[in-house]
C-alpha cells in the first residue's frame, strides 16, 4: 500500500485541484484540436521508423497499400483490391486511380516500387523487418504491382499495411534531407510545422481522395509528465489526451467540459531479459523474477483496474490469442527459494524503461523492484525518455532486464512473433524451435493450425521465460465535450475519424 499511496501523490493532486476550482477554458472550435502526447516523434521519414507514438503521425500524413479496421479485418487503402496465387507467394495490387501527393505529384505504381525499394535496401530502419519476405516487387503497369516472396505468407496484406508510400517525384527532387525535414505524403493530413520537442502542426488536405476532412487544422504536444497532460486538459490547453494515469480518472471525471472513458487497449506490458548476461542467464533467476510479481495487486491497486494480468504475450482481440494462457501465480516464498538455490551472488539487475510511454511506468517499475527485492535480488531501477529508450530496444543493446508494451497493430500474434523472437529480430538468444514454427505459422491457410502453432510458440518462450507478460493494458482518456472520441484499441490517434 505504501507504493500505491505514493503514486497517488506523485501525481499533483494539488495542481489539478487547482484545475478544477479555476474553471476549464472555451474549447476550441471543432475543426481544430490540440492532442497531447507522452513525447514526440523520433523523426518524419516514414521509411525509418515503426515507433508507436510515430504511428499517430504516419496515419494522417501518408497512405498504405491496405488499412485496418476496427475490427481487425483489413480493408483497400491505395490498393483498391488484391490477388494471390495458391502457394501464398504472388501478391498482386490494383492501386487506386486519381490520388495526388502533397505536392501535387500522382500517384502510381512507381511509388510503390520506390518506396519498397528503399526499405529493402536499407539494413538499419526496422521497418525492414516487416516485409523481409519480399523478393522482388514489379510494376506489371501505372496501376498495378506485383510482390513476389522468398516463402509462402498468408498474411502480407496485413503486413503491408505498415509500409506507408512515399512520392518517388517528390524524393528525386528533395532527396533524403527533404524527406527528413520537409516530407510528403498522399494522406489526409499535410505536415506545415514540427518543432522537436515543441508541437507537430498537421492541416487538412482539402483534396484528400477520400474527402476533406472534418478537422481540419490539428496539434500535437508532447507532454512527457502524466499530470501536466491531464493538467492541460483540464485547463483547456489541449482538447484530448488518450492515455490518463489511472489515479486521476475519477478526479477528471468531476470535470465539467471533459469525457472520461475506458477502453480496451491493444499493448501487453511486460519484462524481458537480456539472457546473454549473468545473473539473468540463469533460468532459476528468471522463474524466482516470474513467480515473485504479483500481477493483481498491481492491476488492482496501483493501476485501479485498468490491467488485466495475462499469461501471453497478445491481448485477446489479437489472432493467435489463447485463453487457456494464465498468468503466473504469484508465490513469493518460492520466488526467494528460487533465488537461494541459483547460486546468486549478489549482481546487480538493472530495470531499464520508458517512463513516458506506459500508464504509471514508474510506479509499477517500483512495485517490481519491491517484489524483486523481497526475493533476496539486488535491483537498480533506470528510468528513460521513450526516445533514448527505443533505438537501444531496437538495436538490442539494454542492460539485463527491462519493463516494455507492446502490440500487434494489426492485431495479430505474427507481429509480436517477428519482432521479439525470430531469428533476425530483436531477440537476445533466438530459440530455433521458436523460429522455426513461426515460419511453418506464415505458410497456414487455416486459422486453426495457424493458431496452434502459434501458440505453441508462445508456450516454448513461457517455459524459458525469455518474455514475462504482466497484464494487458486499459486506455484511459480525456476528451472535451466538443469533440467526439471514439478511441481505437491501438490508441493511435486517427484525425481522419473524427467528428
Amino acid at each position: 500500500m505504501t507504493l500505491f499511496r505514493k503514486a497517488m501523490t506523485a501525481l499533483g493532486a494539488a495542481t489539478l485541484a487547482a484545475g478544477l476550482m479555476s474553471g476549464v477554458a472555451a474549447a476550441q472550435a471543432p475543426a481544430s484540436i490540440t492532442v497531447a502526447l507522452p513525447g514526440d516523434f523520433p523523426g518524419l521519414d516514414p521509411s525509418k521508423d515503426t515507433s508507436p507514438l510515430g504511428f499517430n503521425y504516419r496515419l494522417n500524413v501518408f497512405d498504405a497499400l491496405t488499412e485496418l479496421q476496427r475490427d481487425g479485418q483489413m480493408n483497400p487503402r491505395l490498393a483498391e483490391s488484391w490477388t494471390f496465387t495458391p502457394d501464398l507467394q504472388e501478391w498482386t495490387f490494383k492501386l487506386r486511380k486519381g490520388v495526388k501527393f502533397h505536392d501535387g505529384s500522382d500517384f502510381s505504381a512507381d511509388d510503390v516500387v520506390f518506396t519498397i525499394r528503399r526499405v529493402l535496401a536499407d539494413n538499419t530502419t526496422p521497418l525492414r523487418t516487416f516485409i523481409k519476405l519480399v523478393k522482388t516487387v514489379d510494376k506489371i503497369d501505372d496501376h498495378t504491382v506485383k510482390f513476389t516472396l522468398i516463402q509462402p505468407y498468408g498474411i502480407f496484406h496485413r503486413q503491408i499495411s505498415y509500409v506507408n508510400i512515399m512520392s518517388k517525384t517528390y524524393f528525386d527532387k528533395a532527396g533524403d534531407q527533404g524527406y527528413a525535414t520537409r516530407p510528403v505524403g498522399s494522406g489526409p493530413y499535410k505536415l506545415v510545422e514540427w518543432s522537436k520537442d515543441n508541437r507537430m502542426v498537421l492541416e487538412a488536405n482539402d483534396a484528400y481522395w477520400r474527402g476533406a476532412p472534418t478537422i481540419k487544422r490539428a496539434t500535437y504536444r508532447p507532454i512527457p509528465a502524466e499530470a501536466s497532460r491531464a493538467s492541460a486538459l483540464l485547463s483547456g490547453e489541449v482538447d484530448l489526451v488518450p492515455s490518463l494515469p489511472p489515479s486521476l480518472v475519477d478526479q477528471m471525471k468531476a470535470a465539467p467540459d471533459v469525457n472520461v472513458g475506458v477502453a480496451p487497449g491493444f499493448r501487453v506490458i511486460f519484462v524481458a531479459f537480456n539472457v546473454n548476461k549473468a545473473p539473468i542467464d540463469n533460468p532459476m533467476i528468471r522463474e524466482a523474477i516470474d513467480k515473485a510479481i504479483d500481477r493483481s495487486a498491481i492491476t488492482d491497486k496501483l493501476l485501479r483496474g485498468l490491467g488485466r494480468p495475462t499469461g501471453v504475450m497478445v491481448p485477446p482481440m489479437n489472432i493467435g490469442y489463447d485463453a487457456s494462457f494464465t498468468p503466473t501465480k504469484f508465490d513469493a516464498a518460492a520466488a526467494k527459494e528460487l533465488v537461494a538455490k541459483s547460486g546468486y551472488k549478489g549482481e546487480p539487475i538493472s530495470i531499464q524503461y520508458p517512463s513516458n510511454n506506459i500508464a504509471m511506468a514508474n510506479e509499477v517499475v517500483q512495485a517490481v523492484a519491491g517484489y524483486m527485492t523481497a526475493a533476496g535480488l539486488k535491483v537498480e531501477i533506470k528510468p528513460m525518455e521513450f526516445t533514448a529508450f527505443f533505438p537501444l530496444w531496437l538495436q538490442s543493446k539494454l542492460d539485463s532486464m527491462y519493463l516494455f508494451a507492446f502490440g500487434s497493430s494489426q492485431y495479430h500474434a505474427e507481429t509480436v512473433l517477428t519482432t521479439m523472437y525470430e531469428n533476425g529480430s530483436h531477440a537476445y538468444k533466438v530459440d530455433m524451435e521458436i523460429d522455426a514454427l513461426l515460419k511453418k505459422q506464415r505458410m497456414e491457410t487455416d486459422p486453426v493450425a495457424q493458431k496452434a502453432l502459434i501458440v505453441q510458440a508462445f508456450r516454448r518462450s513461457n517455459e524459458n521465460r525469455y518474455h514475462l507478460p504482466l497484464y494487458d493494458e486499459m486506455q484511459a482518456y480525456g476528451a472535451r465535450k466538443s469533440i467526439k472520441y471514439n478511441p481505437w484499441p491501438d490508441g493511435f490517434i486517427r484525425l481522419y475519424d473524427f467528428k
